[in-house]
C-alpha cells in the first residue's frame, strides 16, 4: 500500500508571461526550504513508526511516494496525476523532484495511491479537490486553512489537520478589538488564503470601532516589486498596527524593504503563516522591524524520536533521496557524490510526466547550471553528521506543520485499518492477527472511512474530523529581543475554538515596553464646497 505526499519544497517558483501567442516558458523552482522538507521526513517518519507498529495495520506495510509541488498549483495538479495515476514516466526532475520507499517485490513508481497528504496551500487544495473530486481520492492537507474548504458539498474529498482561518481571523479580530487597535493597516497574499482571511477579520471587527487604512495585495511571481510597494505604503500610512496574511517567504521580504527605509516603529500582527518563522526570526537585518510581533501560531507539539530520526538521516543510507542530497551540499559545503554506480536513481521514474512538460515547455537549463554548481562542490568526506548540527531542520523543539503532517498520515493509517478488516486495535487475542483483507483499497472507501476516524494519537491526543475540519486550537506567540540582537519566540496564551487565554504581562511590545499600547488614529475628513 503506497500513500502520495505533496509539498512545497521549493519556495521560488518562476515568473510566467502568457501571451497566449505560444507555448508558456516555465523554469524549475529554486530554494530549497529546510522547513518542508522537515515536513515531509515527519511523514516519513510517521509510517516507518506505524510499519513497525504491531498493533495498527498488523502485517501491512506502507510505502510513499513525495513529490514537490514547487509553490505552484501547475506543478502540484501535475505531481498529484501523476501519483494518482502511477506514472512511472522520467522528466528528468525537470519540474520537481522526489523520493520514496518500495515495498518488497514493487516499485512504488508503477503503483497508483488511493490518497494524498496534501497539498500545501488552499489555492492548491481548492484545485485538487476539483480535479480528483469526482475520482473521489481524498486529500488530507495539513496546511490549506481556507474556510471555504468546509463546505462539503463542493469539497467532499477534502480533510485537514489546521483549523480553519473562520477561528484565527476572529482570534485575530479580537486581539484587535481587546486593544482598542482602531486604525490599522493590512497585507495579504493575492489567493484564497489572504483574501478570505481578511473578509473575515473585516466580518468579524465591523462595528467594533477597527477600521481598515487600507489593504495592499502581494503576489508569490512578483513578490520583489510588490514587498517594495507594500513597504513604501506602510511608511506612508497613519496606522501604527500592520496586520499581515501572507507566507513567510514574503513577509521577510517585505520586512527587508522596511529595513532599507528604516521603519521600524510598527507593530506586526501576523497569521500562522509566518508567526513562528525562523528564517525571520534569526535574521539580525530586520530585527528590530519585527521587534514585538504578536502572532497566532499553529498548536506546537512533540514527537518522540523525531529528533533522533533526523539527527540519523544521512545519504549513504538513502542514496536516491535527492532532496536530503542537496540539503546536505547547503549545510556541508561538499557533494555526497555517487553512492551506487549501478543504481537506476527513483528520481528517474517517480518525477511528473515527461510529455506533459514537453507540452509545457519546461526550460531546463537551470538545471544544467544547477549540475555545474554542484560539481564544483568537493567531496564529502563521509564523516560529515547531524548529530551535532543545531538548525532550523533539527529542532524539534515546537513542532507545528510536522505535526499536522505527523496526524495526516496517523488519520489515513486508521481508516485503512478499518477498511482491511485488522483485528481491534484493544483486543490482546488479535496480538499475532494480521489484517485479513488484502483486497485493492477503493479511493471512494478510504474517502468514506477517513468520516469515521476517532482515534487516540500516540500522544494521547483525540483525535477527529468534524466533516473536513478539526477542533480549532492556536498558540498566541510573541518576538522579544535577546541579547543577541536576534529576537525569540514566546508563548503567551492559547486559542481553544472562539476562547482566548492570554497572558499580557508577558507581551513585550514593538517600543521594547510590556504596557499595553493603544494604537488609535483620528481621522479627520475635510468636505469640498457643497
Amino acid at each position: 500500500m503506497v500513500i502520495g505526499g505533496l509539498f512545497n519544497l521549493y519556495y521560488t517558483p518562476s515568473a510566467v508571461e502568457q501571451g497566449f501567442t505560444k507555448l508558456p516558458h516555465y523554469k524549475p523552482c529554486t530554494g530549497l526550504d529546510v522547513m518542508s522538507l522537515k515536513n515531509t521526513y515527519a511523514m516519513v517518519f510517521a509510517l516507518e513508526e506505524i510499519n513497525r507498529n504491531s498493533t495498527l495495520l498488523p502485517g501491512v506495510k506502507l510505502g510513499y511516494r513525495l513529490l514537490d509541488s514547487c509553490s505552484n498549483s501547475l506543478w502540484a495538479l501535475q505531481s498529484a496525476l501523476s501519483l494518482i495515476g502511477g506514472d512511472a514516466h522520467s522528466c528528468n526532475s525537470t519540474a520537481s523532484s522526489s523520493a520514496a520507499y518500495d515495498q518488497p517485490g514493487e516499485k512504488a513508481g508503477g503503483q497508483s495511491v488511493p490518497l494524498l497528504i496534501g497539498a500545501a496551500s488552499s489555492t492548491t487544495t481548492l484545485i485538487l479537490s476539483r480535479i480528483l473530486g469526482p475520482l473521489s481520492v481524498p486529500l488530507i492537507s495539513y496546511l490549506a486553512s481556507c474556510p471555504c474548504l468546509s463546505d462539503r458539498y463542493k469539497f467532499p474529498n477534502v480533510f485537514r489537520t489546521i483549523p480553519s482561518d473562520l477561528y484565527q481571523a476572529r482570534a485575530m479580530a479580537q486581539l484587535a478589538i481587546r486593544f482598542r487597535w482602531t486604525w490599522i493597516g493590512a497585507v495579504v497574499i493575492n489567493n484564497d488564503y489572504g483574501n478570505l482571511a481578511i473578509q473575515t477579520f473585516q466580518k468579524e471587527t465591523q462595528g467594533k470601532g477597527v477600521c481598515l487604512e487600507f489593504i495592499e495585495t502581494v503576489g508569490r511571481e512578483t513578490i520583489l516589486i510588490d514587498a517594495r510597494r507594500a513597504a513604501l505604503k506602510i511608511q506612508a500610512s497613519t496606522a501604527k498596527v500592520i496586520l499581515i496574511f501572507c507566507w513567510y517567504t514574503d513577509v521577510k521580504k517585505v520586512f527587508l524593504e522596511l529595513a532599507k527605509i528604516h521603519v521600524t516603529d510598527r507593530q506586526f500582527l501576523a497569521s500562522e503563516a509566518w508567526s513562528t518563522s525562523d528564517e525571520i526570526l534569526k535574521d539580525l537585518a530586520i530585527s528590530k522591524v519585527a521587534s514585538g510581533v504578536l502572532g497566532v501560531a499553529i498548536r506546537s507539539s512533540k514527537i518522540p524520536g523525531f529528533e533522533n530520526y533526523l539527527r540519523s538521516l544521512h545519504p549513504t543510507r538513502r542514496p536516491d533521496d535527492d532532496f536530503l542530497r542537496e540539503f546536505w551540499e547547503m549545510e556541508f559545503g561538499c557533494s555526497p557524490g555517487a553512492t551506487q554506480s549501478q543504481a537506476v536513481p527513483l528520481s528517474s521514474y517517480l518525477s511528473p510526466l515527461k510529455k506533459l512538460n514537453n507540452r509545457l515547455n519546461v526550460s531546463t537549463s537551470s538545471l544544467s547550471n544547477k549540475s555545474l554548481m554542484k560539481a564544483s562542490l568537493p567531496p564529502c568526506s563521509g564523516r560529515e553528521s547531524l548529530e551535532e548540527v543545531q538548525n532550523h531542520f533539527t529542532d524539534t523543539s515546537q513542532l507545528r506543520v510536522a505535526y499536522n503532517v505527523y496526524l495526516a498520515v496517523y488519520a489515513a493509517a486508521h481508516a485503512l485499518h478499518s477498511l482491511l478488516s485488522c483485528p481491534n486495535r484493544d483486543s490482546s487475542s488479535g496480538r499475532n492477527s494480521s489484517c485479513s483483507s488484502s483486497k485493492q483499497i477503493k479511493p471512494f472507501e478510504l474517502l468514506q472511512s477517513l468520516n469515521k476516524v476517532n482515534v487516540t494519537t500516540p500522544q494521547g491526543e483525540m483525535f477527529y474530523f468534524e466533516g473536513a475540519d478539526i477542533p480549532a486550537k492556536y498558540d498566541l506567540v510573541n518576538w522579544q529581543n535577546t541579547p543577541e540582537g536576534s529576537l525569540k519566540l514566546v508563548l503567551i496564551g492559547r486559542v481553544d475554538g472562539f476562547d482566548i487565554n492570554l497572558n499580557e504581562s508577558a507581551i513585550e511590545w514593538n517600543s521594547g515596553s510590556n504596557q499595553v499600547l493603544f494604537f488609535v488614529s483620528v481621522v479627520h475628513l475635510s468636505f469640498g464646497p457643497m
